[in-house]
């Protein structure tokens, strides 16, 4: 939470810092009667982005319930403790598509090359969500503190398929960069990004109501796609992009991952 904490602070510092920037930007500009850089990506930066999404998440968890040993010493003098325990294992996943999704962009462009900004957007999800459990009874042999032998038996499966829907959101920072400066291109326009920081999801199920299947974590998101000039300032677009949660916030005996795919379409200033 402290390390959240201090990015929503550096968020809000560098929007206010933008914001007078960009105002500075129109003063000039007004007193110009033009743009500064028509058609060019320098100064402050703007994109929306909405379009199509794709996202997976899964969650792996693994726990243990009572637990009885009993300890002997062998004829041989080595000392033998045979436990029992249970063991539960469960999956939860959910996959979906989200329309529209959202990704608002903020910050400042530099060299006409190279746009810095934060970004914040998010999603509501429909499609389907499934779970599998199995409960096991495990009987382990240990000798000198080594595991000898060890079995397990299986007392329960449950595997089930819901209609689901979900809810995502990201909060970070990243790089657009525009290769190719020659407005006489036509690849000029062309971008490609890449981005990091904190995303997560979580799904509900429409037979029980409740929540399952809640990943977060540190993302990247890299994208490719094109913009086309329509004024001096404003440029529409379309792209891909896909993003991955490369570390996850999960307690001992978890792992979970998740990863959104995005056709999107974007107006942008700058």
């Amino acid at each position: 939470m402290k390390i959240f904490s201090k990015f929503i602070c550096i968020f809000a510092f560098a929007a206010v810092a933008l914001v007078h920037a960009d105002v500075v930007e129109n003063k000039m500009a007004s007193s110009a009667g033009k743009s500064i850089f028509p058609r060019e990506h320098r100064s402050s930066y703007f994109s929306v982005n909405w379009g199509l999404s794709y996202l997976s998440s899964e969650r792996i968890s693994s726990d243990f319930g009572f637990s009885s040993s009993i300890g002997s010493t062998r004829l041989d003098g080595r000392y033998e403790r045979l436990e029992q325990y249970g063991q539960h294992d469960e999956q939860e996943s959910f996959s979906a598509w989200g329309f529209p999704t959202l990704d608002i962009r903020f910050g400042r462009a530099f060299g006409n090359m190279v746009a810095v900004h934060f970004s914040f957007g998010g999603g509501l999800f429909s499609g389907e969500g499934k779970r599998h459990k199995q409960d096991y009874a495990v009987h382990r042999s240990v000798v000198d503190n080594v595991i000898e032998s060890e079995e397990k038996e299986l007392n329960g499966i449950m595997d089930e398929t819901i209609d689901s829907y979900g809810i995502y959101g990201s909060l970070g920072f990243g790089f657009t960069v525009y290769p190719i400066r020659n407005p006489a291109s036509l690849l000029n326009g062309l971008f490609v990004g890449l981005a990091g920081g904190i995303q997560g999801s979580l799904a509900r199920d429409d037979v029980y109501a409740t929540d399952y299947c809640t990943v977060g974590g540190v993302f990247t998101r890299y994208e490719l796609g094109k913009d086309w000039w329509v004024s001096d300032t404003w440029s529409v677009g379309v792209g891909l992009s896909f993003s991955k949660v490369v570390y996850t916030f999960v307690d001992e005996g978890e792992n979970s991952k998740h990863h959104v795919v995005s056709l999107f379409f974007r107006l942008t200033r700058g």
